[in-house]
């Protein structure tokens, strides 16, 4: 009878520490991005570029993206019965990504806290952002007006003719 008593035991402690493990992480304080720099700053960047390359990154990572104002762009993350919604704003110089809405990840405004999922999407968001901004394409073309090089032959397929006959 005793050994059948602590050997029950030691299963229920083990399952209530298993599960404390499991839970342990499961929430944590939501992680907001603030002012964070770009990797290179220059003074040549295009805030319309700026906005299509947040907008890619987004994308890539199964976002929808939706721009508010010039500047400002939501994002929703939506998998399962998950959703969270997140405010990026931003400048030619930095970037900013905050908690706005969720559902299904548990927040607690009272303790701002989430499930730890929502931190890792944050972070991954955050990485991929911070490394757009060094492409060449994000500067403006110094040179002003277009002008067509007429030495360089371009391919084109044969245009088609148009014929009166129907």
């Amino acid at each position: 009878m005793f050994y059948a008593f602590s050997r029950q035991k030691w299963y229920v402690l083990f399952a209530l520490a298993t599960v404390l493990t499991a839970c342990g992480g499961c929430h944590s304080t939501v992680l907001e991005v603030r002012n964070e720099p770009f990797l290179a700053v220059s003074k040549n960047v295009d805030l319309n570029r700026i906005t299509e390359k947040i907008a890619e990154a987004g994308y890539r990572r199964k976002y929808e993206m939706k721009v508010i104002a010039p500047g400002h762009i939501e994002a929703v993350f939506v998998k399962r019965d998950i959703r969270a919604v997140m405010d990026i704003k931003y400048t030619t110089e930095h970037f900013s990504i905050t908690y706005k809405d969720s559902s299904g990840l548990g927040y607690d405004p009272a303790d701002n806290t989430i499930n730890s999922h929502y931190n890792r999407w944050v972070k991954n968001l955050k990485s991929d952002i911070s490394r757009i901004y060094p492409s060449t394409a994000l500067y403006k073309d110094p040179v002003s007006p277009k002008t067509h090089d007429t030495t360089k032959t371009e391919l084109m397929p044969p245009k088609p003719e148009l014929t009166d006959s129907i």
